[in-house]
């Protein structure tokens, strides 16, 4: 991927991994006021803001492994500063799981230019973070588990949604983003 990647892609991944961590300190409060007056985890709650940096990267970058350098730029940041929660090593797999998951399914869905289709990968970015904080970190039982996976896999597909309007709309503003499909 290294060899591919122009300095404006370079450039929108970290900006998209700096985004991503700007907002945390911001989003973070509100889910969790809102997730535990519902019950709901509120980092599967976030991930519909938190998965719209990866994807978006993978929209615009349209090169495999683009989600997964957002993910390792958060996590490498958040261990070095110890912000935002860090869990040490932890944090380097947490951070770029959900990265590597979105750049997995995107790759299976990237010829499809349905909105719907293009909810998927950041879906199932946000389920394999929950699921993996959830077992290995929280350590939850079974039924929790289970009740948490859905609202991550709800609210993972609305980030996704909302990276694709955001697309949509940034290469219509700057055609200079608007690139073919080179996988």
């Amino acid at each position: 991927m290294l060899k591919k990647l122009n300095t404006l892609d370079a450039v929108f991944i970290t900006l998209m991994a700096a985004c991503g961590l700007a907002v945390k300190p911001i989003v973070g409060p509100f889910f969790k006021l809102i997730g535990s007056a519902l019950l709901i985890p509120s980092g599967s709650m976030a991930g519909a803001i938190y998965m719209i940096w990866p994807m978006l990267a993978l929209l615009v970058v349209k090169r495999f492994g683009a989600a997964t350098m957002v993910g390792l730029i958060q996590g490498i940041v958040v261990m070095v500063t110890g912000i935002y929660g860090s869990h040490g090593v932890l944090t380097l797999i947490t951070y770029t799981l959900p990265g590597i998951v979105i750049d997995l399914v995107f790759f299976l869905v990237r010829r499809s230019k349905n909105q719907w289709l293009m909810m998927l990968p950041a879906a199932a970015g946000n389920l394999s973070g929950a699921l993996l904080v959830s077992i290995v970190i929280m350590h939850l039982p079974k039924i929790p588990l289970l009740i948490a996976l859905v609202p991550s896999f709800i609210f993972g597909a609305l980030g996704g949604y909302f990276s694709w309007i955001i697309y949509k709309w940034l290469i219509k503003i700057f055609p200079i983003f608007n690139k073919t499909v080179s996988q």
